[in-house]
């Protein structure tokens, strides 16, 4: 049997490991259009800032690892332009030689990921960060050009990571441009004091109506109330399925995402997709949703791999996700699962909101940051009628308690009501937390504000 996986990322090769497991003898072929595979693309823009020293710390496993410990053949440089659900046929573009040819495969894996959404002006100072070519890129260009000035369009998660790596390259004038920053509530205050405490210019629910070349080395960002002339711009406004070769195709897809069922299955025998080009279950939003996130891809990769290896047997189906979801801005740490007081009202719930800020750990003991009483902030939101959890945000100082936010995900899964994340038994000591965790208070301040 042959197993044929489009795209060299960690859902894909995960899929391609879980069959190796079972089947020895069968042929495993990834295909990948660029020059990695299986690296930690999270990590960009610390490898961009310096954090992080070298790319190679970035990888995971490289085509002569898999090829020499798992007899994984891994074909870098080759992408699949088209293919053949009838037939069972993949058309291949060697970017190398630029010549294209066609492979037959009995099971298919697609885990051809997602791409950032672009402008449609080019130019060598407009960046977009997907890639480890992207990231060698920015580095380089800016390190040589000695940029003074630039604006990030975007202001989600790799908006605010990306602005601290040019702040540590050096860059001093940054203007940060976005709807809002992540967080639709009190939270977003810690992240605009943050952002200006490093002297980052915000502009907020402010629509980019385009940018404009200047030269070579200027362009111009024009906003419905003013224009910023600057060295560079990096865009970040959003991914969208790298899924336009299954256009035309049988391949069932929803604004580009693969529709796939808890098995990984889309609606094709035999045809398998998993990552960041497929819609997961939302088990608060009760629906389908394009919502790419490092986590489920290599979890779904896995369960695809799973099936094909034991034809649909005694294999765990995906759970499904919470959006849970952690990003760093500075000397902010911050997280947030489930949905917001905005999404529960549009579900029809009557949605209530509790906001609190307390020590993160003992007041007399200094954080990891080594300060005394930093203070951190927990949201909860849940429906006022039932009682029950629906989302939650924190900041915070330190990573420590960021990582709380996985306490909230889990209520979530155990679909907790604010009565049971009351009665949860936290750990305690004072590097950690207060006697009284940040949830806990969060918990009590909510049930006061129901009774």
């Amino acid at each position: 049997m042959k197993l044929i996986v489009i795209g060299g990322n960690p859902a894909g090769l995960s899929a391609a490991s879980a069959v190796r497991k079972t089947h020895p003898d069968w042929d495993l072929i990834v295909y990948e259009m660029g020059e990695y595979v299986s690296y930690g693309s999270c990590g960009l823009p610390y490898y961009i800032s310096g954090v992080v020293e070298s790319r190679d710390k970035l990888m995971t496993l490289t085509p002569s690892i898999l090829q020499n410990t798992r007899n994984i053949s891994v074909k870098l440089f080759h992408k699949v332009i088209s293919v053949d659900f009838t037939k069972k046929l993949v058309k291949v573009l060697d970017l190398k030689k630029n010549k294209d040819f066609e492979d037959n495969y009995d099971y298919l894996v697609i885990t051809t990921g997602a791409e950032p959404k672009r402008m449609v002006i080019e130019h060598p100072n407009l960046f977009y960060i997907h890639t480890i070519p992207d990231a060698d890129r920015i580095k380089s260009v800016v390190k040589e050009k000695k940029f003074k000035s630039g604006v990030l369009i975007g202001s989600g998660y790799i908006g605010l990571e990306m602005v601290e790596a040019y702040k540590d390259l050096g860059v001093e004038d940054l203007t940060l441009i976005g709807p809002r920053l992540i967080y639709t509530s009190e939270s977003q205050d810690f992240i605009r004091a943050e952002l200006e405490k490093q002297n980052i210019r915000i502009i907020l629910s402010q629509y980019v109506k385009n940018i404009e070349k200047i030269d070579e080395e200027h362009l111009k960002v024009n906003l419905k109330d003013e224009s910023i002339t600057t060295e560079f711009v990096q865009v970040s406004i959003g991914v969208v399925p790298n899924t336009s070769i299954f256009e035309g195709t049988p391949l069932e897809m929803e604004k580009g995402a693969i529709i796939v069922d808890e098995f990984m299955r889309t609606n094709i025998d035999n045809v398998y997709a998993a990552g960041d080009c497929v819609v997961s279950f939302h088990n608060i939003l009760k629906k389908k949703i394009f919502l790419p996130l490092a986590p489920a891809a290599n979890k779904q990769g896995r369960i695809a791999g799973q099936m094909i290896a034991s034809d649909g047997k005694n294999v765990d189906s995906f759970p499904g996700i919470v959006g849970t979801s952690l990003w760093k801005v500075f000397d902010l740490y911050c997280g947030r699962t489930g949905i917001t007081k905005e999404q529960g009202e549009q579900m029809g719930y009557e949605v209530g909101t509790t906001f609190i800020k307390t020590n993160e750990v003992a007041h007399y003991y200094p954080n990891i940051s080594g300060n005394f009483g930093e203070k951190m902030s927990v949201l909860l939101v849940y429906d006022v009628n039932s009682h029950k959890l629906l989302g939650g945000e924190i900041t915070s100082p330190s990573q420590i308690g960021a990582k709380k936010i996985d306490v909230l995900a889990t209520a979530l899964a155990a679909e907790m009501k604010i009565e049971d994340l009351q009665k949860l038994d936290l750990g305690y000591q004072p590097a950690f937390s207060p006697v009284w965790d940040p949830l806990l208070v969060a918990a009590n301040q909510a049930r006061k504000e129901l009774k």
